[in-house]
């Protein structure tokens, strides 16, 4: 007798149930992962920057990697050049190389044994401050010592690499303050990014290449001129005006020490800066004396008659001149209206904002090198004619600097406010 097949519902449901069980699994396994992987890259030095030719993909954080690729150094092993060779040997420092250059000092600081960081600006940082409206086309006429300045602010004597670059950070650099701030010391300031904030209207100011180690600290290479504070705040409103012209200019860097000193006494005394003559927007006339002047001056009071001073009598005579001199001298070399070149004719007089009197003696002036007077128009302040206390505007001046609020005409002599 043939036996019935019979099947127990209860069996069949059971089985059902393991199918449709491992076919979820199997689903879910396929389409939701368990973690979503990170690419990590190695950080041997642990300075937060991980390099890009050494990573691993993970769902955890191994040890010793870090979630960017920021790093450049960590294969380089331990560093063998000084911060100057890391200058001269990286591609794209070719304009910080040749204007640090300049400065011995600066030179031999990044070259020493020491813990020094160096915020290194790029070519392209150049070419772009050069492109400011208003800035002198070339860094050889700024006054050289703003650019020796501007520099230092570039370097500080403490090694920082990035990692340590943290928000708020204020780091202590070379750079002194300018102007009437000359006791002041500029820092940068590290953002709440990571980015940089200076004098500079840039004020956030990123790093593109970190932790360039060297045997004596690290360098870091920035998109963009770090300008002081500062700097920042007297020179920047400036450019393109007759202050800016005579603070900035190379030719008048002496001058530029003495309107400093001079405005030290126009603060003490409620009287007007001439800071505020030169930058404000009424038009305005200044016979500038150049740096040529200066050392005759110097050299003069030395009692030397060649006309060429030494560096230690330009220091003498630019420390010994009282403030209050300086104030008198240098305001009696400005004209609060515009002085036109052709206006500069025999008999023509304009006052000057010294109150002194400036009269038109001669266009034909005699040439005395020793004296500072050189062909062209002489000009009298104080109702000597004697060559002592005339002026000479050289005749390549005759076109005059022309700026936003007036007109600049380079002179050889110093025009002295009556006594």
């Amino acid at each position: 007798m043939m036996m019935k097949n019979s099947i127990n519902p209860l069996k069949v449901l059971a089985m059902l149930a393991v199918v449709i069980g491992l076919a979820f699994t199997t689903s879910c396994g396929e389409d939701e992962p368990s973690c979503t992987e990170t690419t990590w890259y190695a950080d041997a030095d642990a300075d937060g920057l991980g390099d890009a030719n050494t990573s691993v993909s993970a769902c955890e954080q191994p040890t010793g990697y870090v979630d960017n690729s920021d790093d450049d150094d960590d294969t380089q092993g331990e560093p063998t050049k000084t911060i100057w060779e890391l200058v001269q040997s990286t591609e794209g420092l070719d304009s910080l190389e040749k204007y640090l250059g300049v400065y011995p000092d600066l030179v031999a600081t990044l070259g020493a044994s020491g813990t020094f960081t160096l915020f290194a600006p790029n070519n392209d940082a150049f070419v772009n401050l050069l492109a400011t409206p208003g800035f002198p086309a070339q860094i050889t006429s700024i006054n050289p010592d703003i650019i020796k300045n501007v520099l230092a602010y570039h370097i500080s004597v403490t090694s920082y690499l990035k990692a340590d670059l943290t928000s708020g950070k204020q780091v202590t650099t070379l750079a002194t303050g300018q102007g009437v701030d000359v006791n002041s010391v500029d820092k940068i300031v590290v953002n709440a990014d990571g980015t940089l904030l200076t004098g500079s209207s840039n004020n956030a100011i990123a790093i593109t290449g970190a932790n360039k180690k060297a045997t004596n600290g690290v360098m870091h290479v920035v998109g963009s001129v770090l300008i002081p504070q500062t700097v920042g705040a007297q020179l920047t409103p400036i450019l393109g005006t007759n202050a800016g012209t005579l603070l900035l200019g190379a030719d008048f860097s002496l001058l530029a020490q003495a309107i400093f000193k001079a405005d030290t006494f126009a603060a003490q005394n409620s009287l007007p800066t001439i800071y505020s003559m030169l930058s404000g927007s009424a038009t305005h006339t200044v016979f500038a004396p150049s740096n040529g002047t200066f050392h005759v001056a110097a050299d003069t009071k030395a009692g030397n008659s060649d006309g060429t001073a030494s560096e230690a009598e330009i220091k003498a005579f630019m420390s010994g001149t009282p403030a209050q001199s300086f104030y008198g001298i240098i305001t009696t070399q400005i004209v609060l209206s515009e002085v036109l070149s052709t206006s500069l004719t025999q008999g023509a007089q304009f006052t000057a904002a010294s109150g002194a009197t400036l009269t038109v003696l001669s266009t034909e002036a005699p040439t005395d090198p020793a004296k500072g007077i050189l062909t062209g128009i002489v000009i009298d302040s104080n109702g000597d004619t004697t060559p002592e206390a005339q002026v000479a505007v050289p005749a390549s001046a005759s076109s005059s600097l022309v700026t936003a609020n007036g007109r600049v005409h380079v002179i050889a002599g110093l025009l002295s406010p009556v006594q």
